[in-house]
């Protein structure tokens, strides 16, 4: 639950959240002039490299500044919006006056929480200081930044005590009850102090193994209460370091593990990549690949759903996104189809399981994410997703014929369009060709990297549809907000994981399930099928984002242990993790769409995702039958990995 489910119950919000929206969304025109300054940095260090031989000095070190102040402003106007995520399976379904306790015991935590990480920051930064410590190139001193975080963190907490706050306002007409909470947010915080301060030594110690196993439940606990994602990582992430290692290396987490993810190069891909797919969604290029489809594929029994589909795999080259992608589509496809009078569910289905695509069909938020948590190459990732996409495409055509041949009102025939009005439609479409070709293949040629080809897919994409004429201030302003939100969600996630991370790393879980199934005597076919119906279960409870996070590295090491490719495993895991995008109650494409089809009950709604779910199903069953589908091109461009 967030404070916006009790403002419905208690009118306005109160003057202090109020202040807090206005200071965070003044702060938030920092965060977006940061990631313009990351994209044009990083793009004119790759055309001054390469056509003049004469690179930014340094370009690295200021994009992991400007990600650093990005993302901590991104992250409080995310708090104080309610955008994080978070799993209401349970909370949602507790009477009102149990939401209201949930939400002021997860509040009142997570205040204590970031009010605790903004202090442990600031004495981080005099600690640097007394230390002399620089960037290695331009030999700036990395305090100021720590301070930064630190401020970053303590807005958090304000945002959150805003929250808080809301939150206690209808409790705060039953003194009684005010009371007994504030005893129980007291309790639980003494509590968890208690495990860190003493945890050592504990008569009944537990090995790291079962901590590990503990830690795992803690956490899913936590999100269960309703929790924020990143907030359920890093405090099971903290109490279980400060177990099995100390209070001081447990606190030592919360300083270091944040500064160092936020300083990353490597993770400025994300915003970067999004911001592409922003600029691409502003710009109108998701409705000039909806035409092109209509034209082609519209006179055709479901041909509308179908020509949706081919539209999502388009857009996809370009966005990176699936929630995105599904959104672009579903504004311009879901009227035409309701015109048409399609059967509502399948064209949600369509529009939906199209929008997985955008995961898939390279650049990939996911693939991006899981590169970056199993060392692996985005490159070689991004290749192997081509020919899978294309194949997906091609199922998701097969499942929409094949419920219009059972029942062909379920999708009638449209208008037919002339071979000029067909070829006329393709001259919409060369900005994605283009994108597509100068992003994927500047990587191969070595004109960039990975994460430089980011800023360039972003940039190329802002000069087109400004060439174009297709691109207003406002709407690049509000590009740029867009993915604000979304890359500091996706970021924050990461910086827990990686606390959870250490967590875990102390607990041997990893490494001690890896050679329990390498003990197995059963193949290793069968633990793969194990661990993907893991995947399926969790995506029906967890956003697919905090699954993939959450699961790589437990289930890397044993993946590797098997002897599987990781590349083809990245490949697998994306699959899986748009499965998770459609699928009941979490499935968060659907529940997207929700904003555009008021008129249809959810569940009718996810009824309608079954078939293309199924058509997911079979496309996992070909990958594991025949690798090569995924693994064919990376090795003919000799891809890292494949």
């Amino acid at each position: 639950m967030t404070s916006t489910d009790t403002l419905e119950q208690t009118g306005q919000p109160s003057a202090f959240t109020r202040l807090m929206h206005w200071i965070c969304s003044k702060l938030n025109a920092i965060s977006i002039a940061g990631l313009a300054a990351m994209m044009l940095i990083t793009a004119a260090d790759v055309i001054l490299r390469y056509c003049f031989n004469k690179p930014l000095i340094g370009s690295n070190e200021v994009v992991e500044i400007l990600l650093l102040i990005s993302i901590m402003i991104g992250v409080a106007y995310a708090a104080v919006e309610n955008r994080h995520i978070v799993i209401d399976v349970i909370t949602s379904a507790l009477p009102q006056k149990g939401r209201e306790m949930a939400a002021a015991l997860s509040n009142g935590l997570l205040f204590l929480l970031f009010a605790g990480m903004s202090w442990k920051m600031i004495s981080y930064a005099f600690f640097v200081k007394g230390m002399g410590r620089t960037t290695w190139v331009l030999l700036l001193p990395t305090w100021p930044f720590v301070l930064f975080m630190a401020f970053g963190f303590g807005l958090i907490a304000l945002c959150t005590l805003a929250n808080l706050l809301d939150s206690l306002r209808p409790l705060i007409k039953n003194p009684l009850r005010l009371i007994c909470w504030i005893v129980v947010i007291a309790a639980v915080t003494y509590g968890a102090w208690l495990v860190i301060s003493t945890g050592r030594t504990f008569p009944f110690r537990m090995d790291p193994l079962t901590a590990g196993i503990i830690g795992l439940i803690v956490l899913f606990a936590f999100m269960l209460l309703g929790f924020p994602v990143m907030a359920g990582l890093i405090v099971t992430g903290l109490l279980g370091v400060c177990y099995l290692r100390g209070t001081n290396a447990g606190l030592s987490t919360l300083c270091a593990s944040p500064y160092d993810t936020l300083t990353t190069f490597t993770f400025s891909a994300i915003p970067l990549f999004v911001l592409m797919g922003n600029f691409c969604y502003y710009a109108g290029i998701g409705t000039d690949l909806y035409t092109m489809a209509y034209r082609w594929f519209g006179h055709l029994r479901g041909g509308l759903a179908m020509g949706t589909v081919a539209a999502c795999g388009g857009f996809a080259a370009v966005c990176g996104d699936s929630m995105a992608t599904a959104v672009t589509m579903g504004t311009v496809s879901l009227p035409e189809m309701r015109r048409y009078k399609y059967h509502l569910p399948m064209a949600v289905g369509a529009v939906a399981a199209g929008g997985t695509l955008g995961v898939l069909i390279p650049p990939s938020l996911a693939f991006i994410l899981y590169a970056l948590l199993a060392d692996q190459s985005i490159s070689a990732l991004f290749v192997a997703g081509i020919v899978p996409g294309i194949v997906l495409v091609l199922l998701f055509m097969l499942v929409i014929w094949a419920q219009t041949l059972l029942n062909p009102n379920k999708g009638p025939a449209g208008p037919r369009s002339t071979w000029g009005e067909r070829f006329g439609s393709l001259r919409g479409v060369w900005a994605v060709i283009v994108l597509f070709v100068f992003v994927i293949g500047g990587m191969y040629i070595g004109f960039f990297t990975p994460t430089e080809g980011a800023g360039m897919g972003a940039f190329g994409t802002l000069v087109i549809s400004l060439v174009r004429r297709r691109l207003s201030w406002n709407g690049f302003i509000s590009a740029l907000r867009d993915t604000s939100k979304i890359s500091a969600v996706c970021i924050s996630i990461l910086l827990g994981a990686n606390i959870f991370g250490i967590f875990l790393a102390a607990s041997k879980l990893p490494m001690t399930l890896a050679q329990s199934v390498a003990a197995l005597q059963v193949p290793a076919l069968v633990t793969l099928l194990v661990i993907l119906l893991v995947y399926l279960l969790l995506g029906t409870i967890m956003p697919a984002i905090s699954m993939l996070i959450l699961t790589v590295p437990i289930f890397f090491p044993v993946v590797q242990t098997l002897g599987f490719n990781p590349v083809w495993y990245g490949v697998v895991m994306v699959v899986m993790f748009e499965m998770a995008v459609i699928t009941p109650p979490m499935g968060i494409n659907v529940l997207a769409l929700r904003s555009i089809v008021t008129d249809c009950p959810v569940m009718r709604m996810f009824m309608g995702t079954m078939p293309f779910l199924l058509s997911m199903i079979l496309l996992v069953v070909l990958l594991i039958l025949f690798p090569d589908i995924a693994l064919f091109l990376p090795r003919l461009m000799g891809a890292p990995g494949a």
